[in-house]
């Protein structure tokens, strides 16, 4: 009788000693956890704190650049120098640099209707020509290289009949340039017709659906309309819908911005757009 209490006693005690150690092994592990929750959460705090500050600095970073980078001249008919994209902030500001390292003063640069190029060769040069409104009439020649798209700028000499290309006489270019800004002439600031446009269709798949005499037609208007001179275009798609269809056209000599023209026909209508 004794050793049976002895053993039940003993037995006892070690499911005591083994409940005792199983407890502590589970607080410890749930103080672990609650350390490592702490850790994540400090270490996201910190990354949201770091991710803030940087974007606060990048913030004033721009604005200070924006505010160093603004041009305190006025450009007019940028659109005649046919070879700029469709953000002129990098040029105005390559002439702005110009014009302050040659230290010339003027508060208006106008684009002339002057333009040398030669629109078969793909790799050459094109002269583009600016005025300023200071005293002596200034010109600029920009000189594009079609090879590796860049603007160089130089000092030119006075152009004789300068107010056929929409500039201003010497003994008029003190005072400021102002005025509606015209259509692009190459000749002067007519408005030039360069006639309808030209549509190659290989494999007549506009030919089908499309009235070729009509959209050539309209197509020559809108692309006068833009300024746009090139008139020889082919066909890249043609998709039909529910009232017409639907063509983009691509340009033989591709534009700087590489820009196609969409046609959209519905309902007896021409839609015209520049696209991507």
């Amino acid at each position: 009788m004794r050793k049976k209490t002895l053993l039940f006693g003993i037995l006892v005690a070690v499911i005591l000693i083994a409940l005792c150690i199983c407890l502590g092994l589970f607080l410890l592990r749930q103080d672990d956890g609650r350390e490592t929750n702490r850790t994540e959460t400090t270490g996201e705090q910190i990354g949201i704190s770091t991710a803030e500050e940087k974007t606060t600095k990048a913030a004033n970073v721009l604005e200070t650049t924006t505010e160093k980078k603004e041009n305190p001249y006025t450009f007019l008919n940028l659109g005649k120098i046919y070879y700029l994209p469709l953000d002129t902030t990098a040029f105005k500001n390559q002439v702005a640099a110009f014009m302050e390292n040659n230290h010339l003063t003027a508060t208006t640069v106008l684009a002339l209707g002057k333009v040398e190029d030669n629109k078969e060769d793909p790799d050459g040069t094109a002269n583009f020509y600016l005025q300023l409104d200071d005293a002596a009439g200034t010109i600029l020649q920009a000189v594009y290289d079609k090879q590796t798209a860049v603007f160089t700028l130089s000092v030119s000499e006075s152009i004789p009949d300068v107010e056929q290309y929409g500039g201003v006489a010497t003994t008029e270019a003190n005072e400021n340039i102002s005025g509606t800004e015209p259509e692009y002439s190459s000749e002067g600031t007519e408005i030039i017709n360069f006639g309808d446009a030209n549509i190659t269709d290989v494999e007549q798949t506009l030919s089908r659906v499309a009235d070729m005499a009509t959209l050539q037609h309209d197509l020559g208007i809108f692309l006068r309309e833009n300024g746009e001179e090139r008139r020889n275009l082919f066909v890249s798609s043609v998709e039909k819908t529910e009232t017409g269809y639907k063509t983009v056209l691509e340009f033989e000599t591709a534009r700087i911005d590489r820009k196609k023209v969409q046609v959209l026909f519905e309902n007896g209508k021409y839609h015209f757009s520049l696209v991507e």
